[in-house]
């Protein structure tokens, strides 16, 4: 055997590492291709990294189930936010799905519920979370098929069955009324959970994040016919998926540290298999159909529609009507592209907490019986 046919097998595969480590992040159709087909090759998905000394709450108000494989946190673990924010990890079974979901605050508090989008799960949210957890209850849950939330496959997928799992862990939890935020996919989920029956005059508040409302989606149309196929499994596993996404088409702007910690998210194992599980459900067309035959009908709460005014396919002018198709609703803008959380959270953290403050809701029972309570107390003290 020559020196070359020695040679030749390690060249080749040095050569396919050269490649594969300086695959292209870019928009264009050959860059998606290329990433996509890398992904039936290598992927990037992992069994997750348990804490090496996890530290656990004292306060174990959730009875908890057996977390789903491939996850890092135990239930009641906490994990600490911009050095010392206390959030705790949890997992609850409703509906035959397991989810994960952290929460922060004072129980006692007004809480609020929030859903992540793709490719994203709760620590995206982790200013609004550090943010607003000072005077709230605040519950961030891993939809389905995300972070460290159920992935089988079996399991319903769907966008009106993920809103019934979501009530379904409200009531578990035992929240009786909430404010409610949803971005991206997640905010397809919490527009059907405003037509879910068990939760029918419950939802005091809702902040809608980045996504169609009464007008198609606009140009360039994010390619979801992809997403469903075998090569969107593959695109989603792929090295640069996550930088595709926040480099390529949403220019964000986010730092090193930050884009690493949304990949490790997005890469738990059978993360890519669920994500195109969900999108052979459901289509942008679908969406919109549901939104004015059912879903705009059951939006009576009040609602900001939050978006980022440079989203190259969610287009300022396509909200200009957007209040008239539903009760109580108002449109703002943020300086932020496609993922305002991350991009601009001073601006969107400020707008979230105006709202909350300024709509005023109709008294709750439970805070009345709460007071009563209080009084009584105090009588009985003096």
């Amino acid at each position: 055997m020559t020196t070359i046919e020695l040679l030749l097998p390690a060249l080749i595969v040095a050569s396919g590492f050269w490649i594969y480590y300086r695959l292209p992040v870019s928009d264009k159709p050959w860059s998606i291709l290329l990433n996509g087909l890398s992904g039936f090759l290598v992927s990037r998905e992992h069994k997750g990294r348990p804490t090496p000394i996890p530290q656990f709450t004292t306060d174990m108000r959730y009875q908890g189930t057996t977390p789903p494989p491939n996850t890092s946190n135990k239930h009641g673990e906490i994990e600490y936010l911009d050095g010392d924010i206390p959030v705790i990890h949890w997992y609850e079974e409703v509906r035959g799905s397991v989810f994960h979901f952290v929460t922060a605050g004072n129980p006692a508090n007004e809480a609020v519920v929030i859903v992540p989008g793709l490719p994203e799960s709760w620590w995206a949210f982790h200013h609004q979370i550090v943010d607003l957890s000072s005077d709230y209850y605040v519950i961030a849950v891993d939809s389905k098929g995300y972070g460290q939330s159920d992935k089988r496959l079996y399991l319903d997928y769907t966008n009106p069955g993920m809103a019934e799992d979501m009530a379904a862990l409200v009531d578990k939890l035992g929240i009786k009324q909430f404010n409610m935020m949803g971005h991206d996919r997640g905010a397809v989920v919490t527009d059907h959970m405003t037509n879910v029956a068990s939760l029918k005059g419950r939802i005091l508040r809702y902040v809608r994040m980045q996504q169609s409302f009464n007008e198609p989606h606009g140009k360039p149309v994010p390619p979801h016919h992809i997403m469903k196929t075998k090569f969107g499994e593959a695109l989603f596993r792929s090295r640069n998926f996550v930088s595709f996404i926040y480099r390529a088409w949403f220019p964000s702007n986010l730092s090193e540290s930050t884009l690493q910690r949304l990949e490790y998210e997005f890469s738990f194992k059978g993360t890519a298999a669920a994500m195109r599980k969900y999108f052979e459900t459901t289509d942008f067309g679908v969406e919109l159909n549901d939104r004015h035959n059912t879903l705009f009908n059951a939006m009576t709460m009040p609602m900001l529609l939050l978006q980022g005014q440079y989203d190259k396919g969610q287009h300022p002018e396509e909200y200009g009507q957007s209040p008239a198709f539903v009760t109580d609703a108002r449109v703002q803008f943020i300086h932020a592209n496609h993922f305002l959380h991350l991009e601009n959270p001073v601006a969107t953290n400020r707008a979230i907490r105006k709202f909350f403050t300024e709509v005023k809701v109709a008294d709750k029972p439970e805070s009345k019986r709460n007071r009563v309570k209080a009084k009584e107390q105090a009588a009985e003290a003096s």
